[in-house]
């Protein structure tokens, strides 16, 4: 950095910064170099050390273009909340973030799942790894619903434009993004071609689009009477996903039922019933698009009851009969 000397007597220093040219004058030589000194350190610091809020923006912005819409929309509500309930912290330099601030930040959180995200984000877009305290997550209880109760829910949808979402989430343990994406042409004789999803875009509107995961693309054969009605109506639904999930509560709460099954519910069945049938784990996490056998074999430990006390007599006599008479009897 070299002051040189105008013809006006004053000292002038002109500085080169991402492309922009910046000069400074002053009568005193050493006040105009530290005038231009402390510039270029302020301006060297926002791009090495920027604030947490411009890292979030910027990290989000250059991977719109590979990032699902929904991962986006995910990204975007953590960083207004950020922005708006922790001013002070987002306004920080990233080198200075401590444990105790992205502590701050989530603390208010309920769900584990959601405090990680955030945490996932921010360690993301600043290259930094932090060590927060996350809450413990309660075993939840998965609701699957029987047999006869999957059928009195179809019976309950019949020849609504609900019925064929409620076949392929009970018989073939479809998402409903799954479902609302596809068309009469994914139909082929008894094959359903799973290869898109509906979801949220970041402006709230519902678009179609290529499948999360390579595991959730896949082909999967129906039964044969899902195929014959989906024929027959001559098209899958018209609904998108939070009609479908509204409309199932909501007949059920008419009926009175005080607990009512989500749709996601039938996807709980599907699995449930097919392992509960010796199905082995390999076809149900393909045939269900499970990426990890982890969701499903969570699913396992609700199978039906019917089903269980079958193998529990099995389970007993697996003993009784090779050893019974190994004992005497008293």
């Amino acid at each position: 950095m070299k002051a040189r000397k105008l013809p006006s007597g004053s000292w002038n220093i002109r500085i080169m910064i991402n492309g922009k040219s910046y000069s400074f004058t002053d009568p005193d030589k050493r006040r105009v170099m530290r005038r231009a000194s402390e510039f270029a350190e302020m301006c060297h610091e926002d791009i090495d050390n920027p604030k947490l809020i411009d890292c979030l923006e910027k990290f989000v912005e250059e991977r719109s273009s590979s990032l699902s819409p929904s991962t986006i929309r995910g990204y975007n509500s953590i960083i207004r909340a950020v922005r708006s309930k922790h001013e002070a912290i987002a306004n920080k330099r990233i080198v200075s973030l401590t444990d105790k601030d992205i502590q701050a930040i989530i603390r208010e959180i309920d769900s584990p799942k959601t405090q990680k995200n955030y945490v996932t984000l921010i360690q993301s877009a600043t290259g930094r790894k932090f060590s927060p305290t996350f809450r413990k997550k309660l075993p939840k209880e998965v609701a699957v619903p029987s047999d006869l109760e999957v059928l009195g829910l179809i019976r309950l949808f019949e020849w609504s434009e609900m019925e064929i979402p409620v076949l392929l989430g009970a018989y073939a343990g479809l998402r409903r993004g799954e479902i609302c994406a596809l068309t009469i042409q994914d139909l082929d004789g008894d094959y359903i071609h799973i290869n898109k999803d509906m979801v949220l875009d970041d402006f709230g509107q519902w678009v179609v689009k290529e499948p999360k995961t390579p595991s959730s693309n896949r082909t999967v054969l129906l039964p044969h009477h899902v195929a014959e009605r989906i024929r027959k109506r001559g098209h899958i639904t018209n609904l998108h996903p939070n009609i479908i999930t509204k409309r199932f509560i909501s007949k059920q709460e008419q009926l009175g039922i005080e607990k009512p099954y989500t749709f996601h519910s039938l996807r709980h069945f599907f699995a449930s019933y097919l392992h509960a049938q010796n199905i082995p784990d390999a076809y149900v996490l393909r045939a269900g698009g499970w990426s990890t056998p982890h969701v499903m074999q969570k699913v396992y430990r609700h199978a039906l009851d019917n089903v269980h006390l079958e193998y529990e007599q099995k389970a007993v006599s697996a003993f009784q009969i090779p050893f019974q008479d190994k004992y005497p009897q008293t």
